[in-house]
């Protein structure tokens, strides 16, 4: 590997961590309570957060078990962590299991109960209109299906479709048979693990926190569950479909040294991707401003008044088709060197979203995309819909999956020991779910990957990077 030793490293860092501590010395003598009555107050704060710790864990329970609660213990309920971080984190790994099947990572469908308070803008209407409106993966027949079922509940208490909310103080519980989407079943390759810091090789289609349909299925929870480590702190994110190193810190003190860094510019970034066509040699540089091309969707383009945004692009090779380059993002913007390079006319290879006709007849080359700002949003909602962002496609009539297992599965691998009675066991439909009684065709793992890997992360002191990728060697071919 191309990273510095983890005792060069850890060196390095830890200097900088010993300085960071010096700094904040004085500063910690400075708030020490110098009376015992200020100790006490301390103190009696301090049970007042656990009391509502361990409250937070009960509304969860009883949400779950349709106990009502007293409207005192309501009111006075807080979000805080319980108790014992221990036996929470065992308490949601034991919720479900992962198997792999045909090279994807999946997990088993499980009880969830979502929890949320009422906003301000859901004051005044029915829960079922709420419910409509804010989650439209779900039809309005399931919705209604749930409260009825006793699924929804306000305070712990069950409801009818048209209980009027009322305001910030209700809690609302839904109770879900949740389904995750498949990931790509390449291990999270360590990188570096040290007292301050580890760093790991993401494999694409990954999130890196829990998000959307990925929960178990998510970077962190998978480095919780299936290596040991917890409570770690996110320094910065990749895209799901993006590989490459992630580096988390294991306390604040370390996390604020290269957190700092980065804020003020001083980190120095290597990506690399695979592009369309020939890429010019030499250093090409794009400076062109990017904008969400509505507000309602995840999406970006090159637009004047938009994020300054900044990026060098440097060839590597070229095999006629198409061109591995480097990447030293100088700005940090969403989706910066997908877009950028789409300006350039060299759009990732696979990219799903921004190699595709839906930007125009030249594909967004140049700013160019041939339709209204209102046009392409529609475009993109339906290319949202239909290809991009939900990785299972309706079956067809070949072989599918859902919930109901895979009568011609191949490399079925179990994570924890059980045989294949209990796997079919754990696919068992629910009646009232929407999603197990739909089928649905497996992607393949090659559509779960974008040619843009995070190659390399360095600082003041500091460096960790990853082998490259198969994709970023000169013999390579599409196959």
């Amino acid at each position: 590997m191309s990273h510095r030793s983890e005792n060069e490293t850890s060196c390095s860092v830890n200097q900088l961590i010993d300085m960071k501590k010096e700094d904040t010395t004085d500063l910690t003598d400075m708030i020490k309570p110098d009376n015992p009555e200020a100790v006490s107050t301390s103190s009696k704060r301090l049970n007042r957060m656990r009391r509502r710790g361990r409250l937070h864990k009960r509304q969860i329970e009883s949400a779950a078990e349709g106990v009502d609660l007293k409207d005192g213990e309501v009111n006075n309920l807080k979000r805080q962590k319980v108790d014992n971080e221990e036996d929470n984190l065992q308490y949601h790994h034991a919720e479900t299991d992962w198997y792999i099947e045909n090279g994807l990572r999946k997990v088993y469908p499980y009880q969830y109960t979502y929890l949320c308070y009422c906003k301000g803008r859901w004051k005044g209407k029915t829960i079922l209109d709420v419910l409509n409106s804010e989650f439209m993966s779900s039809s309005l027949e399931f919705h209604t299906r749930q409260i009825e079922n006793g699924g929804v509940k306000v305070n712990g208490k069950s409801i009818r479709p048209d209980y009027t909310l009322k305001g910030k103080n209700e809690l609302i519980s839904n109770l879900v048979h949740r389904h995750e989407l498949p990931v790509t079943s390449q291990p999270i390759q360590i990188i570096a693990n040290t007292d301050d810091y580890l760093a790991v090789n993401k494999p694409s289609s990954v999130p890196v926190h829990p998000c959307g349909r990925y929960r178990h299925n998510s970077l962190t929870f998978m480095l919780s569950r299936d290596h040991g480590f917890h409570n770690l702190r996110t320094l910065y994110r990749l895209d799901r479909l993006t590989s490459g190193l992630i580096i988390f810190g294991k306390n604040s003190t370390s996390t604020n040294v290269i957190m700092d860094q980065i804020k003020s510019r001083q980190v120095s970034k290597t990506y690399l991707c695979r592009v369309e066509g020939s890429f010019p040699e030499g250093k090409v540089e794009c400076k062109e401003p990017l904008d969400k091309v509505h507000p309602k969707i995840g999406t970006w383009r090159v637009r004047d008044g938009g994020k300054q945004s900044h990026t060098i692009f440097e060839r590597v090779n070229c095999n006629g088709t198409s061109s591995v380059v480097r990447c030293y993002p100088q700005t940090g913007r969403t989706h910066q060197i997908r877009v950028h390079l789409q300006f350039l006319g060299h759009p990732i290879l696979n990219d799903p979203l921004y190699n595709d006709d839906v930007w125009g007849p030249s594909k967004g080359k140049g700013g160019h995309y041939g339709k209204t700002d209102e046009e392409l949003y529609h475009d993109l909602l339906e290319l949202h819909s239909t290809k991009i962002f939900e990785d299972l496609v309706p079956d067809t009539g070949s072989e599918s999956s859902s919930c109901v297992a895979n009568p011609k599965h191949h490399d079925l691998i179990f994570n924890s020991k059980q045989d294949s009675e209990t796997h079919l066991l754990r696919l068992t439909p629910d009646p009232n779910c929407d999603f197990c009684l739909k089928k649905y065709q497996d992607p393949t793992p090659d559509k779960l990957t974008i040619y843009l890997h995070a190659l390399s992360y360095k600082g003041d002191g500091w460096e960790f990077s990853t082998e490259e990728p198969d994709w970023a060697k000169e013999n390579w071919s599409l196959q």
